[in-house]
């Protein structure tokens, strides 16, 4: 082969490294690891002013509701997460407002959590996030079933109705599979007609939950 071969040869195969090695994945998107701590610490200013609630009568739970509400509303206008009337629920029906006690935990953990966030800290950034988007998750899911309405039929619908687009742009991929993880309960007791598709799609993100094919 004659210089002018190989030479040929070496730019191909020096092209063909960049191509694979440099350019390609410059183009593709890559993991989103990065945490936007001032929206956190707005909202959290917010909610930490919310009182805990340990009791689970119909009162408690009024008042459980009400403040889920508030909350759905203010992350509307620090984070733009776009809820909007999602959250009308009403307080004064008894027997619905008991329905949401099994997300009790999930909104004490919000309120103790926004106490400690620390612009300093992504840690506790990273985890008032997941919090939040768990809380207003398993609220939307079910507030769907008691009301006997379809929150999504697809994965992608699920995406939108919880907004969980918004929460990788605010705290990345890693709170995107905490949160997935954490609604896995909710869509299991309240949507299992949905189950079969959620873990298809969610096993690519959360290894702890299976894949079945539907």
């Amino acid at each position: 082969m004659s210089a002018r071969a190989w030479l040929t040869v070496a730019v191909a195969a020096m092209l063909l490294y960049l191509t694979i090695f440099v350019i390609l994945p410059a183009a593709l998107p890559g993991p989103v690891t990065s945490v936007e701590t001032g929206p956190a610490v707005q909202l959290a200013n917010q909610v930490k002013i919310l009182p805990t609630i340990d009791d689970q009568t119909c009162q408690g739970s009024s008042q459980l509701v009400s403040n889920i509400a508030t909350i759905v509303q203010d992350m509307d206008g620090t984070l733009g997460t776009g809820f909007g009337g999602v959250a009308q629920v009403d307080t004064s029906n008894c027997d619905l407002v008991l329905k949401f006690v099994p997300i009790l935990g999930s909104y004490n953990s919000l309120i103790r959590d926004s106490r400690t966030v620390d612009p300093n800290n992504a840690t506790s950034v990273r985890v008032f996030y997941e919090d939040a988007f768990i809380l207003t998750s398993d609220f939307i899911i079910i507030n769907d079933s008691v009301s006997y309405r379809i929150a999504f039929r697809t994965t992608g619908e699920m995406n939108d109705a919880l907004k969980l687009a918004k929460l990788r742009e605010l705290c990345g991929d890693e709170c995107y599979r905490v949160v997935l993880s954490g609604t896995h309960w909710a869509i299991r007791v309240y949507m299992n007609q949905f189950l079969c598709q959620f873990e298809s799609w969610a096993s690519q993100y959360v290894p702890d939950i299976p894949y079945h094919p539907c």
